[in-house]
């Protein structure tokens, strides 16, 4: 399957998996998304990384939505921020918070 430029094989009914993205139907039916990221600062923020660890990026209630919002942060031009579980714009506020942290 391939949609918004991402990727993916069905491994088994409710499961597909890419090198870099990954769902899986939860029993509510919605789909839980997992990418590759690396946390941003000491916030629960994160950015996509190829080689980064497997980190939740929400659950969706379509392959779709899901796969959407894993185009933006491969994109480069989102992060997820799990304290509120959305894509969030990388704006001049966000590298300003940054740049503070270190």
């Amino acid at each position: 399957m391939q949609r918004y430029g991402e990727t993916m094989k069905r491994l088994m009914p409710g499961l597909y998996a890419g090198n870099e993205v990954r769902a899986e139907r939860a029993d509510d039916g919605r789909w839980a998304f997992e990418m590759r990221c690396n946390q941003l600062g000491r916030r629960l923020w994160f950015e996509f990384s190829p080689h980064g660890l497997w980190t939740s990026v929400g659950t969706w209630r379509t392959l779709d939505e899901g796969l959407s919002v894993s185009a933006r942060l491969r994109a480069g031009n989102h992060f997820w921020d799990a304290g509120i579980q959305v894509a969030r714009l990388f704006r001049e506020e966000i590298y300003a918070a940054l740049r503070e942290e270190q």
